[in-house]
């Protein structure tokens, strides 16, 4: 399975992201699950992008 994913857009299986940083960090935690065989749906793009948006933005509380 290989990743729809636009670089220019920032999106990922559709999913549509507001900062680089998010896009890369779903991007790697998708990549690096799916070399051990787990195939992601949307539904976990949409998952994954929720959770790293909010502890990025916890982090620049900091």
């Amino acid at each position: 399975m290989t990743l729809d994913i636009d670089k220019k857009k920032l999106t990922i299986m559709g999913v549509q992201f507001d900062s680089q940083r998010d896009f890369k960090g779903v991007w790697y935690a998708l990549s690096t699950n799916m070399i051990e065989g787990w195939e992601p749906r949307k539904k976990d793009v949409e998952e994954m992008k929720q959770y790293i948006s909010k502890k990025n933005k916890e982090r620049s509380y900091e």
